[in-house]
């Protein structure tokens, strides 16, 4: 593959650099959230078995904190599936602030958007060979 296939599919280029660009925003969202409202998160669940059990386990590292903020995620934009479960309880994900509500959510359904596209994009290029 030489640079002029890259060139003749403009359409392409832009799908996948603004895709990327998507991936980024969503990142730096997260780095946000990792660093400067984790612990408020934590502190509004502190009744949830799922957010106490990681926050013990983790600790305090860069990995870590991902994997808290994405237990928070998961406790936040999936109530029903972890309170059928019983490690959320339901009132406090109730009282959780609306708008930090609204951008978990969000993260969920642009990663899901985001991982449908990757796999569609590899299986585009997959069959097009």
């Amino acid at each position: 593959m030489n640079i002029d296939h890259l060139f003749n599919h403009p359409q392409k280029i832009w799908f996948d650099a603004s895709i990327m660009f998507i991936a980024l925003v969503f990142d730096v969202v997260g780095i946000f959230l990792m660093y400067r409202r984790l612990d408020e998160m934590e502190d509004r669940l502190n009744k949830c078995s799922l957010i106490t059990s990681n926050k013990r386990f983790w600790g305090d590292s860069i990995r870590g904190r991902m994997i808290r903020l994405c237990a928070v995620i998961s406790a936040v934009a999936m109530p029903w599936w972890n309170i059928k479960r019983g490690t959320v309880d339901r009132q406090q994900v109730q009282d959780f602030p609306r708008g930090l509500k609204r951008v978990l959510q969000g993260m969920t359904i642009g990663g899901l958007i985001f991982i449908t596209v990757a796999i569609s994009d590899t299986l585009y290029k997959w069959l097009t060979r």
